[in-house]
C-alpha cells in the first residue's frame, strides 16, 4: 500500500488523490516512570516505531492521529512535554540527512492497513 490513493477517471486521467495516512514524530519527556512506560506501550500499540527512548516515528491516519493526541493528554502531567508532528523523515533519511540509520528503518509509506 502507498500513502495516497488515486481516483481514476473514465478517460484515464487521475481526478482525486486522497492521502490516508501521515507520516509522524511523537516525542515526549514524562518524568513519572510508570506513566512514561504506558505511554510507550500504547504508541507501540498503535504500531508507532520507537526510534529513540521517548521518540516515535511512523504512519497514521487521522483517528490515530487524534488518539495520540489523546494519548499525551492523559499520560503528561502538567510539568511533563510531548508532541506530535507531522513530518517527512523518511524523505530527510533518503537524502543521508542522518547519522546512525538506514534508509529502511523509514519507509516512504505505510505497509500495513490498522484496525483502532
Amino acid at each position: 500500500m502507498t500513502g495516497n490513493t488515486k481516483a481514476i477517471g473514465s478517460d484515464g486521467e487521475a481526478v482525486a488523490q486522497v492521502k490516508l495516512y501521515n507520516e509522524v514524530l511523537v516525542s515526549y519527556d514524562i518524568a513519572d516512570t510508570g506513566q512514561r512506560t504506558k505511554l510507550f506501550n500504547k504508541l507501540k500499540d498503535i504500531s508507532l516505531t520507537s526510534i529513540q527512548k521517548s521518540v516515535f516515528w511512523g504512519h497514521l491516519n487521522r483517528a490515530e492521529e487524534t488518539s495520540v493526541k489523546h494519548l499525551l493528554k492523559i499520560y503528561c502531567a502538567k510539568t511533563d512535554k510531548a508532541f506530535i508532528a507531522r513530518v517527512k523523515l523518511s524523505e530527510q533519511i533518503q537524502q543521508n540527512n542522518s547519522v546512525g540509520y538506514e534508509k529502511q528503518d523509514f519507509p516512504q509509506y505505510s505497509t500495513s492497513y490498522h484496525v483502532i
